[in-house]
């Protein structure tokens, strides 16, 4: 997975391409820590249209980074999920608890 990280103190935005599976734990936690601590208001969106699958240990981190995020008083959009991953995320009901931007 490759990840592209566009920043400032209003939002942030996080580019994911290829497949978000554990392998890229270590990557994401780094490069979601570093929107954490220089997002200083309004949304952390994670653009998930170059994302061609998502694994159950990936739902997990975009959980934890929510958590994280909620601390901060940030929220975590997901934005615009290609085909395969909205099927995903509409499966385990993650509408319920992130606000996600359809194409």
């Amino acid at each position: 997975m490759s990840l592209t990280l566009h920043q400032d103190l209003q939002a942030s935005r996080l580019r994911l391409e290829g497949q978000f599976t554990f392998e890229a734990h270590t990557q994401f936690r780094s490069a979601t820590q570093e929107v954490l601590d220089a997002t200083a208001a309004g949304p952390i969106t994670l653009d998930l249209s170059g994302l061609s699958y998502l694994d159950s240990s990936a739902l997990g981190m975009l959980l934890l980074l929510r958590e994280k995020a909620e601390s901060k008083g940030l929220r975590v959009v997901l934005g615009k999920p290609s085909p395969v991953v909205m099927e995903i995320l509409k499966i385990v009901q993650f509408g319920k608890l992130f606000e996600i931007q359809e194409g």
